[in-house]
């Protein structure tokens, strides 16, 4: 299961990022989006607008193509 298929205010933990971009995984190390970290959906932007996401006790802004290569179990 990926970040985007998270339902609201559904806690997960971070099982690993599926990209090939250095700059998402360096943006998501930065957020202290990592495996083993809890995250939770707060919000949802209507269409395919970012979502709201806690991480470790911040709130983050996430883009929904980034959402999706954020594997996470619940």
């Amino acid at each position: 299961m990926t970040l985007d298929q998270l339902n609201l205010r559904q806690s997960a933990r971070v099982v690993a990022i599926h990209s090939d971009s250095s700059v998402l995984h360096s943006h998501c190390a930065q957020l202290g989006i990592a495996p083993g970290a809890p995250i939770e959906v707060l919000h949802r932007a209507v269409g395919r607008g970012p979502m709201q996401a806690k991480v470790q006790g911040a709130l983050y802004a996430i883009r929904q193509e980034d959402a999706a290569a954020i594997e996470v179990t619940v």
